[in-house]
């Protein structure tokens, strides 16, 4: 017996809240709900679908690429569920297919074995009709039956509009509520009944029933059939719109098979759990949650190897040992929390090849990620507890109520408001250098950003990206929450969006950075350098990484810390980014720029040094004001975020370094394209030139020099001066040696790590002399390796 499945998925779904994608591709335990229904009813043995779209089409076929035996019908306006199967039956008729389709709901998740069972039993009658305990579905129309015989279904909207039979209209609204109907279907109720007075009952093949009789029914309609094609389109073809909704029902045909006598055999669905359903997000998530495993069913798979796979994807060549340590963590989470439904997020530390501080000012980043990561196990709760503990005992135990920090401030719309508020900042200093403000971070940026409330959160971590040491390890708490936050909640998160929001919450901790090292860790692909855009965030090209180099990255043992001292001076260059560029838009309005990235467009070249003579070499606060009188209000809140520096600001320094990184940045892509990784290494040293600790002077007659010549802005360094001696002297000494092709600061700066560009075959050698002659005189063991571009963040369900 053929069969084909038709499934409706062309309403706009307005409950949702968000029109960016069709709700039925909105994400379930990681994965698209229309995706899972496909691939329910493929193991049930169905091989031909026809999806009948309208709103957001484009998001549902996108969600379904790679599964074959998929067909679309659109269905231009939305006249009611029998109109969107008609759409889906002409299409099946189109293909020439012959026999009995089954029919369901978008968003409506059935289990296999109902599928099974329905194709089954359709076998045995002509149609086959999905009913349930009304109990099960209290707001399904209602399943009216004669002599044990299925007579006709009654929308609960169509009841509910009789029912107003003899009801006052001043209390139409409680009688309606008391019936389970929802605002909007109430509304369009209520505008019936004043047009059309009610009559208090029903008529069904020219029988009548009372509105007593309709909802005293045992069963309700579960949104599920088969039916032959061409029966249910002769069935189609007698029904009208008259009623509630003014609309085709698909339920209408009952009675139209029951007129024709037709052998109907309801089929019950009686638990809730073979049949799942959504409105809302909040129900989305709940549904989610039969599809998380348990604890003990990932240690499971862990230790008998099913997750190999997996690890080899994201680790490559150092996947030994993943097995025990993931199983370490897991372990953890069940001796602290219980036999809890988990899922596991991961985000690796980064390493930034090319575009040093220039995210925040829109320019370009060059990343790849390596095999070292945070890991976490993540329970959902009930309530909006957030409880986190770590494998490594040095990280203390820490929990928080999302609702009661939000309330520290209620009235602050905007995030950065928020983050000004005093009970806001005091809670901050009472923890300040706790990692549960990395936690808190992700989550009240991510709820404050949300129509709905957030679950709290039972979590273990583990991670092996080393502090302080510029791979971005704070930032990976970030990016891991994150990512717990979307796989728990269901969020519907673009990539920009899901960047922004662990940028911008990184905020909480102090530091006024960009999103860099955040879009790095989730957008990090295996063998390759990723471009991303900044202002507004995209992903630009990626890049074959050569097997023949490899990135060493060698720390300094020195730690830069943003929740400690070094935050005053990463937010000072933040600001003289600020003050030069808003100086620059003063002095040059012609130009109309919005974003600093746009200084490095400017030609000819050598404009750029003279603009950059408008700029005094050094400024105050006091002189800031001055200069920019009518920017007072946000020079002020720059100011709340660092201490003044004591020379002043920089600001012809580290704008030069902002605009010449800015280029760099650019051309790495071409470089890569042409296998020039000699050039990359030229690039990576006067990069890190522009951070050595120096007090080198930009004057006017400098500038007028470099001008003059038609120096090309790209092989400047300018002086953004977040080094240390201790840095410095690693880089030398790394250039110094065969095979090292350049070397720089990577991250924030002020301590953490340098990375080289260093080939293959030497690799070994470069990492001997290291210990030799850095680590030894240090009484340290050698903390450097050599690594590929690895995979980006992700979510194991």
């Amino acid at each position: 017996m053929r069969i084909a499945a038709i499934l409706l998925c062309a309403g706009k779904g307005t409950r949702m809240n968000d029109a960016s994608k069709n709700k039925v591709c909105f994400d379930c335990a990681g994965k698209p709900v229309i995706r899972r229904i496909v691939e329910n009813m493929q193991a049930a043995g169905i091989s031909q679908f026809v999806l009948v779209v309208g709103h957001q089409a484009q998001s549902v076929m996108e969600s379904l690429v790679g599964i074959d035996g998929i067909a679309y019908a659109f269905q231009a306006e939305q006249k009611g569920t029998g109109h969107a199967v008609q759409c889906g039956l002409k299409t099946l008729q189109s293909m020439g297919f012959e026999g009995k389709a089954v029919v369901s709901m978008g968003d409506k998740l059935v289990a296999t074995p109902v599928i099974a069972e329905l194709v089954r039993r359709a076998g045995e009658a002509d149609v086959v009709w999905g009913v349930q305990p009304v109990k099960a579905n209290p707001g399904g129309g209602r399943i009216i039956e004669t002599d044990g015989k299925p007579f006709g279904v009654v929308e609960l909207a169509d009841i509910a509009y009789q029912s107003l039979a003899g009801v006052p209209e001043a209390s139409w609204d409680e009688h309606l509520s008391s019936l389970g109907l929802n605002a909007k279907k109430a509304r369009k109720v209520q505008t019936m009944a004043s047009e059309h007075k009610p009559a208090g009952c029903v008529t069904l093949n020219g029988r009548k029933f009372s509105v007593a009789e309709l909802l005293s029914a045992r069963y309700s309609n579960a949104g599920l059939y088969c039916f032959d094609v061409g029966m249910i389109l002769e069935a189609l073809g007698k029904i009208g719109s008259n009623n509630a909704q003014g609309e085709i029902y698909l339920t209408d045909a009952l009675e139209q098979f029951a007129i024709r006598g037709r052998r109907v055999a309801l089929f019950e669905v009686s638990r809730p759990e073979q049949m799942l359903t959504f409105s809302t997000k909040p129900e989305l998530r709940k549904m989610s949650r039969f599809f998380l495993r348990k604890a003990s069913e990932f240690l499971s798979e862990i230790r008998s190897g099913a997750l190999d796979e997996a690890f080899q994807e994201l680790y490559g060549d150092r996947a030994t040992g993943q097995r025990e340590r993931y199983a370490g963590v897991v372990e953890a989470f069940l001796k602290k929390y219980g036999d809890e439904k988990v899922i596991l997020t991961r985000a690796p530390g980064r390493v930034n090849l090319m575009g040093r501080h220039i995210d925040h000012r829109g320019g370009n980043t060059n990343v790849m990620t390596i095999d070292r990561d945070t890991v976490m196990v993540v329970s959902p709760r009930e309530d909006d507890i957030v409880h986190i503990a770590n494998l490594d005992e040095a990280y203390t135990e820490a929990e928080f109520s999302i609702s009661q920090h939000l309330n520290l401030a209620p009235e602050q719309e905007e995030w950065l408001d928020y983050l000004d508020a005093p009970a806001v900042k005091a809670a901050l200093a009472a923890e300040r250098g706790h990692w549960v403000n990395y936690i808190k971070s992700a989550v009240l940026r991510f709820q404050r950003a949300m129509d709905f409330p957030l679950c709290g959160m039972n979590l273990m971590a583990t991670g092996n990206i080393p502090t302080g040491a510029g791979l971005s390890s704070s930032s990976a708490l970030v990016v891991a929450t994150g990512e717990a936050l979307v796989g728990l909640n269901c969020l519907n998160l673009n990539a920009r969006q899901f960047v922004d929001l662990c940028g911008e919450g990184e905020w909480y901790v102090g530091s006024r950075g960009g999103a860099g090292d955040h879009a790095a860790m989730k957008f990090g692909e295996k063998g390759k350098i990723v471009q991303l855009n900044f202002k507004p965030f995209s992903i630009g090209e990626s890049y074959d990484f050569s097997e023949k180099y490899v990135i060493v990255v060698a720390d300094s043992q020195q730690q830069a810390k943003k929740s400690e001292g070094s935050r005053d001076a990463f937010n000072a260059r933040v600001a003289a980014y600020e003050f030069g560029f808003l100086l620059l838009r003063k002095n040059y309005p012609q130009y109309g720029w919005r974003e600093f990235r746009e200084l490095a467009e400017v030609e000819p070249q050598a404009e750029i040094y003279r603009m950059l003579k408008s700029l005094p070499e050094f400024v105050s606060r006091a002189e800031v004001l001055e200069l920019l009188p009518t920017q007072h209000e946000k020079l002020h809140r720059i100011f709340e975020t660092h201490a003044e520096p004591a020379e002043g600001y920089a600001l012809r320094a580290v704008v030069l370094y902002g605009i010449s990184e800015c280029l760099r940045a650019k051309r790495l892509g071409n470089l890569l394209n042409a296998g020039d990784y000699r050039g990359i290494g030229e690039m990576m040293k006067i990069s890190h030139n522009g951070d050595r600790r120096n007090t080198m002077r930009f004057t006017d007659e400098l500038l007028d020099d470099l001008a003059a010549k038609g120096r090309d802005v790209a092989l400047e360094c300018g002086a953004y001066n977040c080094s240390t001696e201790r840095i410095d002297s690693l880089c030398d000494l790394l250039d110094s040696l065969p095979g090292v092709l350049g070397s720089s600061l990577v991250g924030a700066g002020l301590g953490g790590s340098v990375i080289a560009l260093v080939e293959k075959a030497k690799a070994e050698d470069v990492l001997r002399t290291l210990e030799k002659k850095f680590y030894e005189p240090l009484g340290a063991s050698c903390k450097a390796d050599m690594y590929v571009p690895s995979a980006g963040s992700s979510a194991l369900f």
